[in-house]
């Protein structure tokens, strides 16, 4: 098992680049089943989501835009609970459009939750929701996830996208904290 350490933690890998990459070509296929002929818009959540999307939008090959937002609520290893919207939305884009918001995880749903909901006030034909990592677990709010890349117990986990302060969003594969 491989072993990292970023500050003054230690993580011992949990899912693999191998893993990652298998469960990507699988998602794919049904994204492209699903919105070939749709041109979706796809709603890429900044940071934590930019590697998971990456990989998806690189082997999506059907017409489709890409939009970024940045929406806020963890300081350090902490959920916050409150959801800053740093970087917004284009709100035209998505009016009558399919709209399918890749995020890196669902934990607690309150990021979520509010995201869709305002999503959803925008008027878009349709909002699919896809989630690298999902904690059943810990949710406190109930948010309908139609693609789940891997469901996890609550642990806490950095890489492929996912951060420790700041650091460790550049690993090809996800380690979780070792106890």
């Amino acid at each position: 098992m491989q072993t990292i350490q970023i500050k003054d933690k230690l993580f011992n890998q949990y899912i693999t680049e191998a893993q990652i990459q298998t469960r990507i070509q699988e998602i794919v296929s049904e994204l492209s089943e699903k919105y070939k002929d749709k041109n979706p818009v796809f709603v890429v959540v900044l940071r934590g989501a930019f590697m998971f999307a990456s990989d998806i939008l690189k082997k999506f090959n059907y017409p489709c835009e890409i939009e970024f937002v940045k929406l806020s609520s963890y300081t350090g290893m902490q959920s916050t609970g409150k959801i800053n919207m740093l970087l917004p939305l284009k709100e035209e884009i998505v009016k009558n459009r399919d709209v399918i918001i890749i995020e890196d995880i669902v934990d607690s749903g309150l990021t979520m939750d509010f995201f869709v909901s305002y999503v959803k006030g925008l008027e878009p034909k349709s909002v699919s929701l896809i989630s690298f990592l999902y904690k059943p677990e810990n949710l406190q709010k109930d948010v309908k996830i139609d693609i789940v890349g891997f469901t996890i117990p609550d642990l806490f986990v950095v890489g492929y996208g996912l951060d420790f302060d700041g650091e460790g969003r550049n690993l090809s594969a996800v380690y979780q904290l070792a106890v």
